[in-house]
Formats: C-alpha cells, sequence, structure tokens
C-alpha cells in the first residue's frame, strides 16, 4: 500500500491547474462583462418597442400627417400627428424619445403623456407623401452598444412600416 503522491502526479497538478484557472478567469470575465451588457440592451429594446408600439397606435388614429402645425414643422427630429383629438407631438431629444398633445395652434404644449429614455438608440422616420400629403411613417431603429474595439450596432434594420391609418385593426 502506498502512502502520498508520485512527484510525476504533484508536476501534472501543478501545470494543469494554473492553466485550467487561466481559461476559466478569461470565461467568467468576459461572462460578468457581457451579461449586464446584453441586459442593458435587451432592456433599451424593450423600452423602444414600448415607443413605437404607442406610435403605431397614434398613426392607426391618425387623420393626417401635417407638415406643420402651431409652429412646429415635421422633421428628423420631430413628428407630428394629427388625430381626432388633436395634435400628437414625437420629438427626439438628446437620449429621450417625448410624446405630448399640442393643445392649439398657437403651439402651446399640453401635459406631457410620454418621456422614454433612449440613450443609445439611434431612431430615423420618414414620412411618406402622395400628392404632397402625409400617408404613412417608415421608423428605422437600432441600439449602439460600446464594445472596447468601438460601437456595434445591435438590432440594426429592425424597422416598422406604419403604411396609413388603421381602423379596426385593418389598413384602408
Amino acid at each position: 500500500m502506498r502512502k502520498g503522491f508520485t512527484l510525476v502526479e504533484l508536476l501534472v497538478v501543478v501545470l494543469v491547474l494554473p492553466a485550467a484557472a487561466l481559461v476559466l478567469d478569461r470565461f467568467f470575465t468576459t461572462l460578468m462583462r457581457d451579461i449586464p451588457r446584453s441586459t442593458r440592451v435587451i432592456q433599451e429594446n424593450t423600452t423602444l418597442l414600448n415607443m413605437l408600439n404607442q406610435m403605431c397606435a397614434d398613426v392607426g388614429q391618425a387623420k393626417r400627417l401635417p407638415e406643420s402645425y402651431g409652429g412646429r414643422a415635421s422633421n428628423d427630429r420631430m413628428l407630428l400627428i394629427e388625430t381626432t383629438d388633436g395634435v400628437i407631438c414625437y420629438r427626439l431629444d438628446e437620449g429621450r424619445a417625448r410624446r405630448y398633445k399640442v393643445t392649439d395652434a398657437q403651439g402651446q404644449d399640453g401635459d406631457e403623456a410620454r418621456v422614454w429614455s433612449l440613450p443609445n438608440s439611434e431612431i430615423v422616420w420618414q414620412v411618406w407623401k402622395k400628392a404632397g400629403a402625409g400617408y404613412a411613417v417608415e421608423v428605422k431603429t437600432h441600439i449602439k452598444q460600446k464594445l472596447r474595439k468601438g460601437l456595434q450596432k445591435k438590432m440594426i434594420n429592425s424597422h416598422l412600416y406604419f403604411v396609413g391609418a388603421f381602423q379596426g385593426g385593418r389598413a384602408r
């Protein structure tokens, strides 16, 4: 019966254990860094989808998409949607998307209905026009994620088309 370990067994353990620890350390470091980063991207994507769902509902109830109203003009940072209740304005400001009603033709803002915090999102909309009147809104979005090698775009080309006004869930 033998007691203890041989020198070869001890050398194998001394050489293999640090190599395995090094591989596992890199794995766990990557895991601990990427999980919170991915969670932030998922949370921001959920917020972005909530904003797009609200916009889809507003466009669905729209009478028209005016070029201007109350001293405001639709552009790449502002979208105007005229509904039976008044004019709704979407505005993109430094990491936020804001939705509010414009209460009168002089451009008085109503109470802010919604503000979405989207610090890493890129939102681009374009009003499609026919005979000078807006009939649809095309929205393209992606989320910017900072990595060691620079910025990476996530959820790129995840764009939605809101074609025409919807009534009862069907396109006119």
